[in-house]
Parts: C-alpha cells; sequence; structure tokens
C-alpha cells in the first residue's frame, strides 16, 4: 500500500487535535480535582467536564450510527428514543453509576419494544438494540473509567486519603438534609491512569499501524472487510499499543511526572505489584488493549460496508466521523475498563 502524503497529512493533523483534546482530559482528570478534604470543594471538576465532553461524544455517536443504518431499518418514530438515549446516558451514570446506565438502557430498549408494536416494526428492534450497545455502552465505558467510585475503604491516615475526591452524592446529600441518603462515596484519582491507557494505547496503535502497514504491508488482513489493513500493521500497531502503555507506566508510575506520592499508580499499596509485575501489567494491557483498538476497527469498517457508506459522517472532513475516530477507542475502553473493575 503506497503511502499518501495528503491523507497523511490529514490523518495527522487531526490526530493532534483529538490527541491534544485526550492530553487535555487526562489532565483535568488529575489536576482539577475536587478534594474530600478541601474546605473549599465545588461541584465543578475536571471528572465533571470530561462526562460533558464524553457525553458529546456518545451522543453524536448514536447519531452518526442511527444515520448510519437510515430511516428503512430504523423509522423515525424511534428517533425521539434515541435522541433520550443520547441525552439521557450521563445523569444517570451521575446518579446511579454504570448500574444506572444499564437500567436506563433497558428502559429505553422496553420503550423502543412499546413503539414497535405500535407502529408494528419490529424488525427495527434489533437495530435499536445494536445502537444501545455499539455505539452507546461501548461509549459509555469512557464515563465508567473518568468517574469510578471506589469499592475500597482506606484508613484517614492513608497517604491515598488525600487524593479522594467527592462524588455528586455528596452535594445531593447536602440539599436534601436530614433526608440524606447513604449514596455519599467518594472516587480515586486512579482515572487518571486509566483514560491514559485507553487514549495512548489506542492513539499509539493507530499511528504504527497506519505507518507499519504503509511502507511494509504486504498480506492483507481482512480484505473483505478493509482492503488497507495489512498482517504487518496490525502486528505493528500490537507493538505500539505496548509502547503506548508503557509510556503511560513512566509517566504516572516510574516518574511520577504529575507530583503525587509513591502511593499513586499501579503500584500503591493497595496492589501490592512490584516495579517488573507492574511493568508487565502495563505492556499485557497494551498488548490486548491494541487487539481490542484494531477488533473495534474492524468492526466499524464491517458495519460501514453492510450499511453502504464510505463514513459515518463528515464532521472530522476527510477524517469521518465521531465513531470512525473512536471505534477502536470504544472496544479497548471496554477492555481497560474490565481490567480497572478490579481496581476502582
Amino acid at each position: 500500500m503506497a503511502l499518501n502524503k495528503k491523507s497523511l497529512l490529514n490523518r495527522v493533523l487531526v490526530g493532534i487535535a483529538i490527541f491534544i483534546v485526550m492530553i487535555g482530559m487526562i489532565l483535568l482528570n488529575v489536576f482539577f480535582v475536587n478534594y474530600t478534604n478541601s474546605p473549599t470543594d465545588t461541584v465543578v471538576s475536571g471528572r465533571a467536564i470530561n462526562s460533558v465532553i464524553i457525553a458529546v461524544l456518545i451522543l453524536l455517536s448514536v447519531i452518526e450510527m442511527r444515520r448510519a443504518l437510515g430511516r428503512e431499518r430504523i423509522p423515525d418514530c424511534f428517533s425521539w428514543l434515541l435522541w433520550l438515549y443520547g441525552f439521557g446516558l450521563m445523569p444517570a451514570y451521575l446518579l446511579f453509576g454504570f448500574v444506572g446506565i444499564l437500567f436506563f438502557s433497558m428502559i429505553v430498549f422496553i420503550a423502543s419494544v412499546i413503539t414497535a408494536l405500535l407502529r408494528n416494526r419490529v424488525d427495527s428492534l434489533i437495530y435499536i438494540a445494536f445502537i444501545l450497545v455499539y455505539p452507546g455502552l461501548f461509549m459509555a465505558t469512557l464515563l465508567y473509567l473518568n468517574r469510578s467510585a471506589t469499592t475500597h475503604v482506606y484508613d484517614a491516615t492513608s497517604p491515598m486519603n488525600q487524593y479522594l475526591e467527592n462524588d455528586i452524592w455528596v452535594y445531593i446529600n447536602r440539599i436534601l438534609g436530614e433526608h440524606a441518603t447513604t449514596r455519599e462515596t467518594a472516587l480515586l484519582p486512579l482515572n487518571g491512569i486509566a483514560l491514559s491507557l485507553v487514549f495512548a494505547v489506542s492513539t499509539f496503535t493507530d499511528v504504527f499501524a497506519y505507518f507499519v502497514g504503509s511502507m511494509f504491508g504486504k498480506h492483507k488482513l481482512c480484505p473483505e472487510i478493509s482492503p488497507n489493513k495489512t498482517v504487518e500493521g496490525a502486528i505493528g500497531g500490537i507493538f505500539g499499543g505496548a509502547l503506548g502503555s508503557f509510556l503511560v507506566f513512566v509517566v504516572f508510575d516510574w516518574t511520577k511526572f504529575f507530583g503525587y506520592g509513591a502511593q499513586f499508580g499501579l503500584t500503591f499499596d493497595g496492589l501490592g505489584l512490584s516495579t517488573i509485575n507492574t511493568v508487565l501489567t502495563y505492556v499485557a494491557i497494551g498488548l490486548l488493549g491494541s487487539v481490542a483498538t484494531q477488533m473495534g476497527d474492524l468492526l466499524a469498517s464491517m458495519v460501514k460496508r453492510y450499511c453502504g457508506i464510505k463514513d459515518y459522517s463528515r464532521l472530522l472532513g476527510e477524517h469521518g466521523g465521531i465513531v470512525d475516530r473512536f471505534d477502536g477507542i470504544m472496544f479497548n475502553s471496554v477492555f481497560v475498563s474490565f481490567v480497572f473493575m478490579f481496581i476502582l
């Protein structure tokens, strides 16, 4: 596959812009924190801003997938449900966590069933269910990684305590007063590492797969799905994913670049991992995350072929739409969420 300089320039420029947004989200998560022990804490925090960004991405992704599938498969009578779903995921998560998203998704699907029965369009339910899961739930895992309540109990004297952040229920309980609930909890700063792993692994996978495939690709990977992808590019992407996760280790665990103490990172006492095991953990996340990223890219291509479209939208110009750029990130986010489910 010849290296197209114009395509490369477009990919690099859009990639840089997306990368800057990703870095900004990580920095917001790390530095703009609403600490639990702060006497001047407010509702606004980096996590809150990131939640809005992710919610917008989810909404745009749902809209793009709905348009890709077309009105013949999903009539206009279902449109209001998909808009409701796109706008409702973030508040459902902020109030009730990822379980809230699951139940909200099921409620939307039940409403879709009622609509399908009334309009005699039961055939559309399979497409509605697909959108609720992909990109809906897949993109929503970014919310989980951005803002997860800790399942661990830390002693107030623990160095980790200084990094805990207030949950939204803290402020709701202040309003409720004597009628306050028991939902008040604390959030850990490990979410910054999780987002970094998703963004770094996916970005390095995409860049390395593109360069290696462009320069050395000879053997087609899945020609019927994505003719330009090669086995050599896929191997290069896996190497890039491992490198990306290793850089996250260097920044967060090795150099403590952001100034957090020894308790911050995957090496904190709660996990009890040695340095070498921590490195291996990061690299393993990078390797498997890269595979997940490339699987997501192939699925997005397969859906586009099924729908007979080139891109999900023209929001990013020649680079396509949100689903085009976040297809791999979605799959990688699901994988990293599964890993961090045992940590957060």
